[in-house]
This record gives structure tokens, sequence and C-alpha cells, in this order.
């Protein structure tokens, strides 16, 4: 199987359409740009700042890593083939580049369904979650994610090198069936299986708060708060499952089409591959680029960092507006904030 990052060892016939090897590489290191500098204040602002160090943000942290991994190793030299088109950064490169985008993309599935277990935990179970969810147990998890990522793909650098062809490829003993099997088995650990089991754990969440909220017995201001926190919740699953469903599908579904049908993938015209291959691995790209949005923005204790943040480097002009914003609203950003915990 063919990883997230470098370029195909495919034999598919024709001229390279010369715009595959311009816009590509422009809007993956746009991507890239904008992914590592979003990820890197993310993290930032979480190290920095001691209340933000919240058991979600453990995990946030932890998908700012992968993506940061992601940007820096696999997206720049998928940049830097897409205008060689073919791998001149080495073998060890090669080897490296691949095993990251194996172990950052287990990572961030295993990070993402995580979070929801503890989404699901803290609501369904919001008594028992009390005294048992802690920042230092979300740091285990993570660690523990990270050393089983790394250890179950570690035979793809193993079969992984630059061929006669100079293509960052596989070199699988048996090539047609090893590479579907080992397809289907990251299709299925990397996409299939973390995201039926985070929409199983975010329908059961949905279920427990609508029938918190759906009693007649609630004070309006109760009933209020719950409807908010219902649309919070609502939100957070169409972006976390929708999000990742959407980035992923079409190039997860890619590499298992031409890993089950290398006879129509070499008849198949240079341009044509190029492109569709292009395309989908910007959609998986763009994932790691909008997560600092998706995770970042959307809640109340980022964006007062952000802000404060923003201001600073702007200078004076917008400092006293904002200080004054922040002073007014800190007890209601602070509530908020350990709402955002909770989602």
């Amino acid at each position: 199987m063919e990883g997230t990052c470098g370029n195909c060892s495919s034999d598919v016939g024709g001229d390279v359409d010369p715009i595959t090897g311009i816009i590509f590489p422009v809007l993956m290191v746009l991507i890239a740009a904008v992914g590592i500098t979003g990820n890197s204040l993310v993290l930032h602002i979480i190290f920095r700042h001691r209340d933000m160090r919240t058991v979600t943000n453990s995990f946030v942290a932890s998908l700012a890593l992968s993506d940061i991994a992601m940007l820096t190793m696999c997206v720049i030299p998928t940049a830097t083939v897409a205008i060689t088109e073919t791998w001149k950064l080495g073998d060890f490169l090669c080897k490296a580049a691949s095993y990251t985008s194996f172990v950052t993309v287990q990572a961030t599935c295993l990070t993402l369904t995580a979070m929801t277990v503890d989404r699901y935990y803290l609501i369904v179970h919001a008594v028992k979650s009390r005294n048992t969810r802690t920042v230092m147990k979300a740091v285990v998890i993570n660690v523990a994610i990270w050393i089983f990522s790394s250890l179950i793909h570690l035979a793809t650098p193993v079969f992984t090198a630059v061929d006669s062809d100079s293509n960052c490829a596989n070199t699988f003993p048996n090539p047609d069936v090893d590479a579907k099997i080992y397809g289907v088995y990251a299709f299925l650990g990397m996409y299939i299986i973390p995201l039926m089991l985070i929409m199983f754990c975010y329908a059961k969440i949905l279920i427990q708060i609508w029938q918190k909220t759906s009693g007649g017995t609630e004070s309006a201001q109760a009933h209020t708060r719950a409807l908010k926190r219902k649309r919070k919740i609502t939100r957070m699953v169409l972006i976390v499952v929708v999000l990742f469903a959407f980035c992923w599908a079409p190039l997860q579904i890619f590499i298992i089409w031409t890993n089950f049908n290398y006879a129509q993938v070499s008849e198949m015209r240079k341009d044509v591959f190029l492109f569709l291959r292009g395309s989908f691995q910007c959609m998986a790209y763009a994932n790691s680029c909008v997560n600092p949005f998706v995770y970042a923005f959307t809640t109340t204790s980022f964006r007062k960092y952000f802000r404060k943040m923003f201001a600073t480097c702007r200078g004076n002009v917008y400092k006293d507006r904002t200080s004054i914003s922040i002073s007014m609203t800190t007890k209601t950003e602070r509530l908020a904030a350990e709402e955002d915990s909770s989602i």
C-alpha cells in the first residue's frame, strides 16, 4: 500500500500535465504553512498557560503534534515530488516520510476516538467521571496512542525504499498479495473502525443530551443552557465526524482502489492519475490545516488567548479595546471554558 505521501510507483502512461506540477505544490505549501503555524500556536497556548492544561486540551495538543509531523515530514516532500516527478530526497527520508505518514494518521484517528470516548464518558457517566477523569490519565492515553501507532507500523520503513525509477515505493516480497493485505488493514484501522466508534459514541451522547433536555420540569434558564449545550455538542459532532470522514475518504478509497486494480491503474493516463491523487492528497492534508480552527477557534478559552496574542503582535491599535473586552468577560469566559472542556 502506498502511503499518504510520496509518489506512487505506478506504470501509468502519458505526458505529465504541467498544471499538476504547479497548482498542487503551491496548495500543499500553503496548507503546510498555515497548518504548522496554527498548530504551533495551539501548542504554545496550551503549554504556556496553566489554565489551558485540561483533559480535552491534552488531546488537542496530541492532535496538533500529529498535524505538525504530518505537514512537515509528508506534505513538504510530496510537494517536492509533484514538481520533480521523482523522489530526490534519498532513501532515508523516503522511509521516514512513509513511516511518519502512517504513524501520524494512526495517532490522529486514535486520538479523535479517545476524545470521543472521553466526551461520551463525561456526558453519559457524568457523576463517575468527576473523580476518574484527570489530565494525567489523558496524558498517559496520548503517550500510549503514540507508542501503539509507532509499533504497529514498524513494517512500513522496512518495506519502503527508492526503486530503480526513483520512486519512493513499497518493496513487499509478494507485492500483489502483500499490498492488498496491508491496504485493507490500514483502511480499516486508520479510517473505518475509528470512524464507526466515533459515530457510535456521538450517537449515544446525542441521545443522552436529548433525554436530559426534553423534559418539561426544567426552569426556563436551565432549559436555555441545556439547549445551548445541545447545539454545541451537535456542532462538534458534525465537525469531528463529517470533516474527518470527508477529508480522508477520497484518498483512502483511492489507495484501496489502486491496490486492487493495478492493471487499470497501469492503463490510466498519467495526467489523470496525478490529478486525482494530488486532489485527494490535498483534501487529506487540509484536515491537518483546519484542525486549529476546529479545535481552537470554536472555544472561548482559546479565542481569549488568540485575541491577546494578535493584539500584542499588532501593537497598541486594538490593545485597549481587547483589554477592556477581556476584563469584562473574564468570568463568562471561565465558565465557557469549563463547558468547552466537557465537550
